[in-house]
């Protein structure tokens, strides 16, 4: 037995030490703006795999896509080889040499890093296949252009602007793929291109050009200040004619045809953000636009212990995936589950419309006639450029007596177990009354003094507090600062519920679900971040964000990894294919481990 544990023991230091964690890039020198690929390898044999991966900065870089997490096993003369890669698209952003500092990686036990990286970056050059004749057209790239138009460039915050992305061409077309830009800042919605269209044509830079709206997207600003679209990127095969000078005669497509893979780049669009104005009403909950709402239940008359839906659809235009369930005000004789939430959303035109329905089930405990207050909804109305609040007609509702016990529920239904509340027999107390001796003076007894001294000791009590409390309140820039990690901390308590949500029995979370639990991360990360710097939610970027935090002595990784994660839980919100579980857990751990590493920092400066 103690030989088994120790060539076990044995075993494991071996693997561990033949464990390699080497980097490596697909091209070397890479041209400015080609993507290139960052690939991370933990080569070991026999271990599962690492963890704590740790990137070095990548400031020079764009990071377009990654991690992309592949991983190989071999078994060979009985022993386990693995290797696990994590892939990474980047693109420079600028000309010269630079250096990707060391990755590092925990496995068996121990820690591993990679070695530095030289990598050059160069001027981008026009590229032709090998065999293309000489008079193929050298300016095959200036005759494709890809634009973002956006509908408005000053909007307030939660307001719709439209990105329109065309692309310009004046050769062949074989493949297209959709742009995909950088959006901090802003939520997305995929508004609808319509479909076989004839292109149009338009001028641009003096050159006659045909057009097609290739995407088209709804955004909204989710915070303050001066956001960017960023630029997008898109992969476009076009055939030319090589023996022709006309670029319009490279529409014909010939046997002689050519064929070019080029990347199209749009430029970026800078969009002012107008916080909203103050005043807003204490059920105000972020909604923006113009909505109508409506409350049905689905019964008058029912029993007591028998479930009640109530329905409230708000409808309309504006951020509908967004909008909040409203605050049901009931008699205090019902019990309240968690809304069911359904939504449709209409996404052809310009505008995002649709409704959201939040259908409650309630359940009476007492009979009686009950009364459910009017259900109030408030959002901002871009038209009118003020507040509006929503309030629907009282409900009244006649509970009968039923059955003692709780009927059973609807299916699927989440529901608690229903306590009885009330017993028509009160049993006869049995217990021996305590007596007391009269002719006692009250004022004489120890009780009185108590009852004398009680409220002043309380005023004094009060006195003090409210000393005190004012004194911190005075002080708002370290109240905030003080909390800071508790606001993040249930925001980030909101995440892990969606995160462990279901749909139903045994499936995953909901599409809206995985939506929602991002912008949760977003949020508990920006709220954070502006209470504990003291940044104001109008001037706060990632950028300005980082330059705090580097003013503040933080160490460029935890920088790095911020900015990584807050541009990450952005592109969520319109990437729906890397929505996956696992990437949502380890969102969620790596903001954990974010909000407690910065706490631990900038507590100590």
């Amino acid at each position: 037995m103690l030989m088994s544990v120790m060539l076990m023991l044995l075993t494991s230091m071996a693997q561990a030490q033949d464990a390699t964690f080497e980097a490596k890039v697909d091209k070397n020198p890479v041209a400015l703006g080609d993507p290139f690929t960052l690939s991370l390898t933990l080569s070991s044999a026999g271990l599962s795999g690492g963890k704590n991966l740790q990137l070095p900065d990548l400031g020079k870089f764009r990071m377009m896509s990654g991690p992309n997490q592949s991983s190989n096993v071999e078994f060979i003369n009985g022993a386990v080889s693995s290797a696990v890669t994590y892939s990474y698209m980047l693109q420079a952003k600028e000309i010269g040499k630079f250096t990707i500092g060391p990755a590092s990686i925990e496995a068996g036990g121990k820690k591993f890093s990679t070695a530095p990286l030289a990598i050059e970056v160069v001027k981008a050059v026009q590229r032709q296949k090998p065999g293309v004749p000489d008079n193929t057209p050298p300016t095959v790239g200036d005759n494709l252009i890809l634009r973002a138009v956006a509908d408005r460039t000053h909007i307030m915050q939660g307001e719709q602007v439209t990105v329109t992305f065309k692309l310009y061409y004046r050769v062949r077309l074989a493949r297209f793929y959709e742009p995909v830009p950088t959006m901090p800042g802003f939520w997305s919605e995929d508004l609808e291109v319509p479909t076989n269209v004839d292109p149009g044509t338009e001028t641009l830079n003096g050159k006659q050009f045909r057009v097609s709206i290739v995407k088209r997207m709804a955004l909204f600003a989710s915070q303050a200040g001066n956001l960017e679209v960023g630029p997008a990127e898109a992969k476009v095969t076009a055939l030319v004619q090589p023996r022709s000078n006309d670029p319009f005669d490279s529409f014909f497509f010939t046997p002689f045809s050519q064929s070019f893979d080029l990347t199209v780049k749009s430029e970026p669009i800078k969009i002012k953000v107008d916080p909203l104005p103050t005043g807003a009403p204490a059920d105000f909950k972020g909604a923006v636009g113009q909505f109508a709402m409506s409350t049905d239940v689905d019964k008058k008359t029912t029993r007591t212990n028998e479930p009640v839906s109530l329905k409230v659809k708000i409808s309309g235009q504006g951020n509908i995936k967004l909008l909040e369930s409203p605050t049901i005000e009931l008699p205090p004789d019902f019990e309240q589950y968690s809304p069911k939430v359904s939504e449709s959303i209409e996404r052809k035109g310009e505008r995002v419309s649709g409704s959201k329905t939040f259908e409650f089930l309630l359940i009476p405990r007492y009979p009686g006639l009950k009364v459910i207050k009017p259900v109030t909804f408030s959002y901002y109305d871009i038209a009118k450029h003020d507040y509006v609040r929503l309030r629907s007609p009282q409900i009244e509702m006649n509970v009968e007596q039923g059955a003692a016990t709780p009927a059973p529920l609807v299916s699927g239904a989440a529901r608690e177990d229903v306590r009885l509340l009330s017993q028509d027999i009160r049993f006869i107390k049995i217990v021996p009354a305590a007596f007391q001796r009269t002719g006692e003076a009250l004022h004489t007894s120890p009780l009185f003094v108590i009852l004398v001294l009680l409220p002043l000791a309380g005023l004094a009590g009060a006195f003090v507090y409210a000393r005190q409390r004012q004194a911190v309140m005075a002080d708002e820039i370290g109240y905030r600062n003080r909390r800071a990690i508790k606001i993040a901390q249930k925001g980030l308590k909101g995440a892990e519920y969606l995160l462990h949500e279901k749909s139903g029995p045994n499936e995953l979370p909901s599409s809206m679900q995985r939506v929602r639990f991002y912008s949760e991360i977003s949020k508990a990360l920006w709220k954070y971040l502006g209470d504990k710097l003291n940044i104001p939610q109008a001037n706060f970027s990632v950028d300005g964000a980082i330059a705090e935090l580097k003013k503040r002595l933080v160490e460029p990784g935890l920088c790095h990894a911020l900015r990584l994660l807050l541009e990450s839980c952005d592109m969520a919100r319109f990437a729906p294919t890397s929505l996956e579980l696992p990437a949502m857990q380890k969102t969620y751990d790596e903001a954990k481990r974010l909000i407690i590493e910065l706490e631990r920092v900038l507590k100590s400066r």
